[in-house]
């Protein structure tokens, strides 16, 4: 082999080293390829834990929880209302004192207007059937001590005009009543020989039967279920109460509670429960009675009965709570008009679970004084009335 092939051999081989050289070493010095993207979030062994910043601690309580909402519904004071619905809306049905006119307003405070126009002065009980259509307004004649009982249907204007009450006037002297839960019959206590006569008629006042007689003649009435009138002694702490149930159908009674001191009670629509007080000289404490049990709880909550309400269930009441009790003769001071409560609302159960929702006042910061609770089958509203003002409130609890 000649001298020139022998170096012509050796460039090339030397060219091919190197070659060989650059390739290896840009092979082992490459960086690793990464798998293409395809959107999908890393196994959970490889999520990233953040060291920079201690992680985010949420405030205590119950995030984006409904706050209670708290409305007026009436400026001026109402005779009693009622709740009900109408295509899908909760509506309250109430009857003013002075005049006597209907008016008609949502549960959350929209769209009131007026249904009749039918005067019938200082009307200061208004008792309603469940349809809302019907009610018997009560009042004392001017000029006189006479009690009025007028039963009435709702008679609707007609293109958007005002309607008008229609009806007649019940037997006078109807001394306390109740309508029965489907609002087709009502219940009274007449005077007669110093005491009193129960009578069940219809709201026209026909139909009448006698069911039940007393020497005593103060009574309050209230009818809770289908098939139980309550009959309450008047409350005082100067006399020992007592609560009696009557069949409103064959007339029969049972003595439930007595010789408690300032009696007032509440009975279950649907179990055989009754929220009660007693009183002292200077307070007073709430119970509830099991009929069947034949036992007796102190409730966590201290209120009387009338500011209570139990729910369609039967398994759950809300009351208007007293924030502080001044020192009286209970419930006498109260009825009295002599000492007054500012109100906080609270739920429990039967067995003791209490709930604190809101503590209501009017808009100035003045407290209210809850009475006659009326609440909506979905626990959404309870609508009552302030006891000093007579207006009339709602107050929306969930959404």
């Amino acid at each position: 082999m000649s001298r020139r092939n022998k170096i012509i051999i050796a460039v090339i081989v030397g060219l091919l080293l190197i070659a060989l050289g650059v390739f290896l070493y840009f092979l082992w010095s490459k960086p690793a390829v990464l798998p293409p993207d395809d959107g999908s979030f890393p196994p959970p062994s490889d999520e990233i834990v953040p060291t920079e910043e201690p992680p985010t601690v949420l405030p205590e309580g119950k995030p984006g929880a409904f706050e209670p909402i708290l409305r007026q519904l009436s400026k001026i004071p109402i005779a009693g209302a009622m709740l009900g619905s109408k295509g899908g809306e909760t509506i309250v049905r109430y009857q003013e004192r002075s005049a006597g006119n209907i008016y008609e307003i949502g549960a959350a405070g929209e769209g009131e207007k007026r249904l009749t126009n039918t005067t019938i002065p200082k009307v200061y009980e208004a008792l309603w059937s469940k349809s809302g259509s019907a009610l018997i307004s009560r009042y004392v004649r001017d000029g006189s001590e006479t009690i009025e009982s007028f039963s009435s249907r709702i008679n609707q204007g007609t293109t958007g005009a005002e309607g008008e009450l229609q009806g007649a006037f019940l037997q006078r002297e109807i001394l306390e009543g109740a309508i029965s839960p489907e609002g087709t019959s009502f219940f009274y206590l007449l005077e007669e020989n110093g005491g009193v006569t129960g009578i069940r008629s219809d709201l026209s006042g026909s139909g009448k039967t006698k069911l039940w007689a007393s020497p005593l003649r103060e009574w309050l009435v209230s009818w809770p279920s289908a098939n139980k009138i309550m009959l309450l002694s008047k409350p005082s702490v100067l006399a020992s109460g007592m609560l009696i149930s009557l069949d409103p159908i064959k007339g029969g009674s049972t003595l439930i509670l007595r010789d408690i001191p300032g009696l007032t009670a509440l009975a279950n629509p649907v179990h055989s429960e009754i929220l009660y007080s007693a009183s002292s000289e200077k307070d007073f404490s709430l119970y509830l009675f099991d009929m069947i049990k034949g036992k007796h709880r102190e409730v966590s909550v201290t209120t009387l009965p009338e500011k209570c309400v139990w729910n369609k269930n039967g398994d759950k009441f809300y009351c208007g709570v007293p924030k502080t009790i001044p020192v009286g003769s209970y419930p006498d001071v109260w009825y009295q008009g002599v000492n007054s409560f500012e109100d906080a609302v609270w739920s429990s159960t039967p067995s003791g679970t209490l709930d604190r929702i809101l503590d209501i006042s009017d808009k100035r910061g003045a407290p209210i004084d809850l009475v006659n609770p009326i609440l909506s089958s979905d626990e959404k509203f309870l609508i009552f009335t302030d006891k000093v003002s007579s207006t009339l409130w709602s107050l929306q609890m969930t959404e």
